[in-house]
């Protein structure tokens, strides 16, 4: 994966809760910088190893050298990745890894299986040279790099680690051709219907099969320099219609002579249970009851996540949702991907895998109320899964990782201890228990890897564990294939697993005692999970079957009898890998990639010497440059540039940070700036901040004058002024946070500000009836004379602030807002010095999904209490985000027409907000918006604002309009709460900002006879 950092400050958020904070060591090879912790030496060796073969691949390939040494930041499982602080923002199960531009870092944890490492490694070193000759050897700027189509650039990735013999990629392109749905390149880079991933190493594979693998790296400098259509024609000489036509037609001539005449091979045995109707596309990891009543099964039916859900395993109707991440806020995530759940011999419980305080636990719940039972870590084995359940109760195996090595491990739940069945280098992956509770079988990659083969990947094959005599026997069949998922028959005597070994993937039944197997589907495209090591079936004791189909890249669950299958029997030591190869099948042109793959072991290992220890260093550099905008802005305050520049500097490990942001926004003075640094090494975030910023807030009021005529004397006049009130905040901050979870947090920090002012009046001449405009002016006043006029202090003054908040957000996103979920933020704040005083703030918002609304309230206060917090810059309730139909520059020329609701009424030292929407997602996703689009991503909402601003000396009226009396200070001396309903729109543009166009009725305002149309720049809250 490849990726760029952002940077963005928190209100609210979920949590990257960093558990551990590891020492890292540094192991410097030829053309790599190692940084891990890992205790296990030999594994760091043999992925260094790996590093530097890979190098020497790639760089066949590239024909680029690294002058400087590559990082590669390694973490000791995917729990463990997932808090790194080298990235920004939440990395998800499904990110295997992850390689940055601008110091194209590598950060990667060790996968489960071998193979996956190696996979991942060699993976995230193509886009390390993919940047490396852009960037520096051929100074091509980041700008050209957006133009590369992602299916480029991942699937480029995808075919230099893996190549053209791909069985799980080949079922995708199968798919496509039953589906007469073959992308073309165009369509892949303008939709997100297809994964890059996928696609694009079919794409690649093409490319090197019939032009070569040299053409590869100069197709890809001509599209970063001139886009892909024209980086095609630049190359071949042809444009990306042609070539797409010769792509399509490889597939069509490759696949279809495979697809029989009688159509058998799309024939599907059993009943669909689970399909897109009934749920999502995406149902996988299932997991049938012993008793074979019910299934469990993992899927984003509600489109917001995965949840856990509890289905008929005969009709496919779904009871309930066992388990959700907004349900249960102990759930980071689930383990979905490549683990499923555990039934109890009593199918009464139901065990499986989540992701919690940065590690992996076990889940245990009760089924008939979805109580939890039993939640409990795995101790050293921090990443584990694929759990299965032993016939006594007792016992849950399950594969698990401990310093980086794959074995299956056993946890007593009596004696809540856990024993390992295999400890050695040797992947070890997904257990299942016999039903007489005497062996379990699991997939490995021992009997390959003592063959010493010298392959990229080593196949995987089955291996049975004998529980008494604790002795490992290697089941000989499909040599060379990948054969997973096994699961005994109800009998004990037979097994059945996934295999590849015809190129396709299917099921297949093996007979323990006779060491004979038979075929027991042919499909087209396969049983398969979201990835190749995805479980995807499920036996009960009665050898009820429920699996995994991908078809119209969907994922869909069926339950057949092994009665249904029509068997056939096959040679267990028959392979044919013709249907796994990616089109054409023979190469004309140069073949570098594949001869390197089958030939990795042989490649010159790097010599010992040449590895060696070395200090850590931090070494800070840029990890994000950007400016904020640049624009010329026009109000009735004047005409300012607006515009500015932010950047972060970290060192290698993210765990120290320098964070600077400059901005103008109006004129020369109201420019502002920051500069900060913040600490993750630990579990409690901290930091400092240096700051400059200036605030503006407008006040008008309307005064009689007189004002001196070139003849000498005097003209009474009426001067309709607005005092643009400009506030400089100079500050030096502190702050920690300390997560308790991804959900909640609780913030404490202090500040020290000084505060001055600059006042400008702009005033509007009337004669003495106010129907005569005599013109205009703008000046700036002094403090002295503003504080004697207006009423208002203006003097500078020097403040300490201490603060402390409690924080929560387990809300899911839809298109423009959160559909469903909750936030909130409670917080206190103390202020000494020239000014004492104390301020709370307590924002509480809930959101309900009722499908296809989602109801929305929020209640957003912000109070200070005492005499003194009247000094600071006044608060301002009509802001859109608070109250729509109030805004400051539709109301500030408002004669109300018979009302005393006027803009003065929306300031104070005090706020409080009340809102409430009924969201409608209108245009987008077609699972979840009324109108589907591809393009136009909207929610339609009707919403309830009501809101009310004070300060010390007012009276609060529950009534429609205020009294209209002023006080001293020239203040409303009532205050009224602010109505408003209406329709808005919000507009997701293209993933960059949220626009919400609206319709507003405000109850209070007289100058308005009906409502009033406005816009919002902002996500919804």
């Amino acid at each position: 994966m490849i990726s760029a950092v952002s940077v963005q400050a928190q209100y609210f958020g979920q949590n990257k809760v960093r558990y551990k904070n590891e020492k890292f060591k540094v192991l410097q090879t030829p053309h790599f910088e190692l940084y891990y912790y890992l205790k296990n030496e030999k594994l760091i060796q043999k992925f260094a190893q790996d590093a530097e073969t890979w190098y020497k691949m790639h760089q066949e390939i590239f024909r680029d050298t690294f002058l400087t040494k590559n990082p590669i930041i390694l973490y000791n499982n995917h729990p463990d990745f997932q808090q790194t602080t080298a990235l920004q923002g939440e990395i998800g199960v499904g990110t295997g890894g992850v390689t940055e531009s601008l110091k194209n870092r590598v950060i990667m944890p060790v996968m489960e299986l071998n193979n996956q490492t190696r996979h991942v490694l060699g993976h995230e070193l193509v886009h390390a040279f993919q940047y490396h000759t852009l960037l520096e050897k051929d100074s091509i700027g980041m700008e050209n790099i957006s133009q590369i189509p992602l299916w480029m650039i991942e699937g480029m990735a995808e075919y230099l680690s893996v190549g053209k013999t791909d069985a799980f990629t080949s079922m995708w392109m199968r798919d496509a051709l039953l589906n007469r749905d073959i992308p073309s390149l165009k369509d892949l880079t303008n939709s997100n219907k297809y994964f890059p991933y996928r696609y694009g190493q079919a794409f690649w594979t093409f490319v090197g099969s019939v032009y070569g693998d040299t053409t590869i790296v100069p197709l890809f400098k001509a599209t970063a320099r001139f886009g892909y259509e024209n980086g095609l024609k630049y190359t071949f000489g042809y444009d990306d219609n042609t070539l797409s036509g010769l792509w399509k037609n490889a597939i069509e001539s490759h696949y279809r002579p495979m697809l029989k005449a009688d159509s058998s091979q799309i024939k599907i045995s059993g009943t669909k249970i689970i399909d897109n109707k009934n749920a999502g596309n995406m149902n996988v990891a299932p997991a049938i009851s012993p008793d074979g009543k019910y299934l469990a099964f993992l899927s984003e039916k509600d489109l917001f996540g995965i949840d856990l859900f509890l289905a008929d395993a005969k009709t496919g109707k779904i009871m309930r949702k066992l388990s959700s991440q907004v349900a249960n806020s102990h759930i980071d995530d689930f383990n979905f991907l490549e683990s499923a759940g555990a039934w109890s011999p009593d199918s009464k419980q139901f065990a499986f895998s989540i992701f919690s305080k940065g590690k992996n636990q076990l889940m245990v719940i009760n089924v008939d109320n979805g109580s939890v039972a039993l939640k409990a870590d795995m101790g050293t084995v921090e990443q584990f899964g694929n759990l299965t359940w032993s016939p006594n109760g007792d016992d849950l195996v399950f594969s698990g990782m401990a310093e980086g090595q794959s074995d299956i491990f056993s946890y007593n739940i009596k004696t809540k201890t856990v024993t390992p069945i295999t400890n050695d280098a040797y992947s070890d992956y997904a257990p299942s228990y016999s039903p007489d509770g005497k062996k379990i079988v699991f997939s490995s990659d021992r009997a390959s890897m003592k063959k010493n083969g010298n392959n990229a990947v080593h196949p995987i094959n089955l291996t049975v564990y004998d529980i008494d005599s604790k002795s490992l026997t290697d089941i000989p069949v499909f040599p060379g294939a990948n054969n997973l998922n096994a699961q005994f028959s109800g009998d004990s005597k037979r097994l059945f697993f996934l295999s590849n070994r015809d190129g396709f993937r299917n099921l297949y039944e093996y007979n323990l005692a006779e060491n004979t197997a038979k075929q027991l589907t042919d499909y087209f495209t396969g049983i398969s999970g979201v990835t190749e090591f995805s479980p995807a079936i499920s036996v009960s004791r009665n050898d009820d079957i429920v699996y995994s189909y991908y078809r119209y890249q969907r994922y869909t669950l069926y339950n057949s009898p092994l009665s249904n299958f029509k068997s056939k029997p096959v040679d267990i030591n028959e392979v044919n890998f013709d249907a796994a190869i990616l089109p054409p099948m023979e190469n004309t042109g140069v073949d570098i990639v594949n001869s390197n793959l089958g030939n990795f072991e042989r490649f010159e290992k790097t010599l010992t010497d040449s590895m060696r220890l070395i200090p850590y260093k931090p070494k800070f550099k840029l990890d994000y440059l950007a400016n904020s905008g640049v624009g010329v802005s026009t109000s009735r305050f004047g005409t300012g540039v607006q515009g500015g520049i932010v950047g972060m500097f970290s060192d290698i490990l993210g765990k120290n940070q320098i964070v600077a942001n400059l901005s103008v926004n109006g004129e020369i003075y109201d420019f502002g700036g920051l500069v900060g640094y913040i600490n993750q090494q630990s579990r409690i975030n901290w930091g400092f901040a240096l700051s400059h910023i200036p605030y503006i807030t407008g006040f008008r009021d309307i005064a009689a004058e007189q004002i001196d005529q070139s003849d000498g004397t005097k003209l009474n006049v009426i001067n309709d002024r607005t005092n643009l009130i400009r506030t400089f905040e100079d500050q030096a901050q502190v702050f920690g946070a300390y997560p308790f979870n991804k959900v909640h947090r609780f913030e404490l920090g202090g500040a020290f500000s000084r505060y001055s002012y600059r006042i400008d009046r702009i005033s509007n001449y009337y004669d003495e009836t106010g129907y005569y405009y005599l013109g205009s002016e703008k000046k700036k006043i002094p403090t002295d004379r503003a504080s004697q006029e207006l009423g208002i202090p203006f003097n500078s003054f020097t403040i300490f602030q201490a603060n402390a908040s409690f924080v929560g957000d387990n809300s899911i996103m839809g298109v423009t807002s959160p559909l469903d979920g909750f936030r909130y933020r409670v917080g206190a704040e103390q202020y000494f010095g020239d000014y004492s005083f104390s301020a709370i703030t307590v924002d509480l918002r809930k959101y309900v999904r009722l499908k296809p609304f989602t109801l929305a309230a929020r209640t957003y206060n912000y109070i200070r209490i005492g005499r003194d917090g009247e000094n600071l810059y006044p608060l301002y309730a009509g802001y859109p985000y608070l109250i729509r139909g109030y805004e400051a520059n539709s109301m500030y020329k408002s004669n109300n027409l018979g009302g005393t609701f006027d803009i003065n009424q929306l300031s104070g030292s005090k706020i409080a907000v009340v809102n409430f929407e009924v969201r409608l997602p209108f245009t987008g996703p077609k699972k979840l918006a009324q109108i589907p689009s591809k393009l136009l991503f909207t929610d339609l909402n009707l919403f309830f604002d009501a809101g009310l601003a004070w300060d010390e000396d007012s009276k609060i009226a529950f009534k429609s309009q205020p009294n209209g009396v002023l006080l001293p200070n020239g203040k409303p001396a009532e205050r009224v709460p602010a109505l408003s309903a209406g329709i808005s729109l919000r507009v997701n543009v293209f993933g960059y900002f949220v626009l919400e166009p609206y319709y507003a009725f405000p109850f209070q305002r007289k100058d308005v006879k009906a409502g009033v149309f406005g816009l919002t720049f902002a996500p919804g809250w």
